[in-house]
């Protein structure tokens, strides 16, 4: 049973809030309706599995078993990072900018609930790639630079062992959460944190989008911009 509500002061939106503490570097803590940037993935088709599925029974899929698998996998999941991230920005642009203008927190959770999936398909579809490209298929699609696939692991790490390190533990080469660290990811305007790992969204968008030219590249056909006949 939930106790009496927490008397919060009511935000109009927009308001400005006064932190008691000094901004962080590059502003990982702002989140306002005039500063959100949160790229569009519009132009990418969230549904390339199903042309995957296509070419089981033409063609355009590697001829291993094996490969075939890994490439459905690394398809379903690229596609899932995309929608997921469809979803966050949805929600968040629903929270800085409520219809009503009365500031709510919902939309704000449900943000994060969707940006955690994102990363982490993202991740394991960026693993699936390398190991295609190792395979020596889709070998001519872009690939992650190490700076971009590290800061994009250690955020899946910090998400996906948080219980550990609320308690103490190192995972790896990622130290316990500080006390003043965040215990879930965190969004602002232009990117999320959690404890000391920051990712910014343009730097999402741009791994889903050397995912989704992968599977062209494997394909040997362009997706094409999602439209009316083939929305997302």
């Amino acid at each position: 049973m939930l106790g009496p509500a927490w008397p919060w002061p009511a935000f109009a939106a927009g308001a400005i809030v006064r932190y008691p503490f000094g901004m962080p570097r590059a502003d990982r803590v702002s989140l306002t309706a005039a500063n959100l940037a949160v790229p569009p993935v519009d132009h990418l088709s969230n549904k390339g599995t199903l042309n995957v599925l296509l070419d089981r029974t033409m063609s355009g899929l590697p001829p291993d078993r094996t490969m075939v698998g890994l490439f459905m996998n690394f398809s379903r999941l690229t596609d899932k990072a995309l929608r997921e991230y469809d979803a966050a920005r949805a929600e968040l642009l629903l929270y800085v900018s409520p219809p009503d203008e009365i500031l709510r927190t919902s939309p704000y959770l449900r943000a994060i609930d969707h940006m955690e999936n994102c990363v982490s398909a993202a991740h394991r579809a960026v693993l699936n790639a390398r190991a295609l490209q190792a395979s020596k298929i889709g070998r001519a699609g872009p690939r992650l630079t190490p700076r971009q696939e590290e800061r994009l692991a250690h955020l899946r790490n910090a998400i996906e062992h948080s219980d550990e390190k609320l308690q103490g533990k190192q995972f790896g080469k990622s130290p316990p959460f500080g006390k003043p660290d965040p215990y879930s990811l965190r969004l602002a305007n232009t990117c999320m944190v959690i404890g000391p790992n920051v990712v910014t969204y343009k730097e999402l968008v741009s791994a889903m989008t050397k995912c989704h030219k992968t599977i062209e590249v494997i394909r040997g056909v362009p997706t094409g911009t999602p439209g009316s006949a083939f929305p997302n």
